[in-house]
């Protein structure tokens, strides 16, 4: 090992060789490690002149393995795959159970999923559940996890489709006479390009906080449909509008598992599908005239320019995702 210390610039030159070769795009590779594009070119052009050879052909189109590139990137995507596998293989034998980080908003968990935990650990009992939750809006790629649900303004292919994007205002039940005539404050998310509301309002950073406002009576809350369905269905809140709202994205879990964990992420994305779809038409049957029932199916064509630049999901009071 210590002559193979001698032999790279540093470790971390092999961890951004992995994610360029992948990618054969500087651009894709930095969006996944989280760091800047010059940066990852900077590691690439140090580990070539340490080796002294080019790996990578540059071009407008993105960067071309050599073919010296190409070996290395088999040798180094089948080392790292076998050190994975071995890692998860420690992790069944000294705990008996296979991680997988699953990235969604503290809302998400705190108003759906928590509710039904006890079903989810019946269902997958060798599952690690971990957790890489987001206070407010959810954006950036899917780094350094298992399962990300996201909006997006087109199908990704290798996803699991959720439901389409829709919310509608919601409160509890007492309220929803006063609300129906604007007489109840709006609870409301602290995000870039929120629209100011006329009225008192109150603002808070985490979408989770805005929907136990709207629980112990404080207000109107924004109730995006994958969030507040448990609470809709045990009639905990009720919507205070005769309409939906529907965004222009579909929410989608996307599996990015390495391959020995990718099996069982695709049957926890599923089982998270099926439950909210569960909820969805049970929805339906309580608020008909909503049609909440149609979100479990995808539309044939997205508006891509809904999206902000730079924006890929939306959540929380007026801008809001999972």
């Amino acid at each position: 090992m210590t002559g193979l210390r001698r032999k790279l610039p540093s470790s971390h030159a092999l961890f951004v060789f992995e994610a360029a070769a992948r990618h054969e795009n500087f651009s894709r590779a930095a969006a996944e490690l989280n760091v800047t594009q010059p940066a990852v070119s900077r590691t690439i052009a140090t580990l070539e002149a340490h080796l002294g050879t080019a790996l990578f052909r540059r071009g407008k189109t993105g960067a071309r393995l050599t073919a010296e590139g190409l070996r290395l990137r088999h040798v180094v995507s089948g080392a790292f795959a076998e050190i994975g596998a071995e890692l998860d293989a420690l992790a069944r034998r000294g705990g008996g159970k296979i991680p997988i980080t699953l990235s969604v908003s503290t809302a998400f968990t705190a108003h759906w999923l928590m509710p039904r935990i006890d079903r989810l650990h019946a269902a997958f009992p060798l599952v690690d559940l971990r957790f890489q939750m987001i206070p407010g809006p959810v954006d950036g790629p899917p780094d350094e996890v298992d399962l990300a649900m996201r909006y997006l303004t087109a199908d990704p292919g290798a996803a699991c489709f959720v439901m389409q994007e829709a919310h509608v205002p919601v409160c509890i039940p007492a309220l929803v006479d006063q609300a129906r005539r604007g007489e109840v404050p709006r609870l409301l998310l602290e995000a870039a390009g929120t629209a100011a509301r006329a009225g008192p309002s109150l603002s808070f950073p985490d979408y989770a906080i805005v929907l136990q406002g709207a629980m112990i009576g404080q207000g109107v809350a924004d109730g995006w449909i994958n969030i507040v369905a448990h609470w809709l269905c045990e009639g905990h809140l009720l919507p205070c509008a005769d309409t939906l709202t529907l965004g222009a994205r579909d929410c989608y879990l996307l599996n990015r598992a390495p391959p020995e964990r990718r099996a069982t992420a695709d049957l926890l994305a599923g089982w998270i599908t099926a439950e909210l779809h569960a909820d969805l038409a049970r929805l339906d049957g309580i608020f008909p005239a909503l049609g909440i029932g149609a979100l479990r199916h995808p539309r044939p064509a997205l508006a891509a320019q809904a999206a902000p630049p730079g924006r890929g999901v939306l959540q929380g009071g007026d801008a809001m995702d999972d």
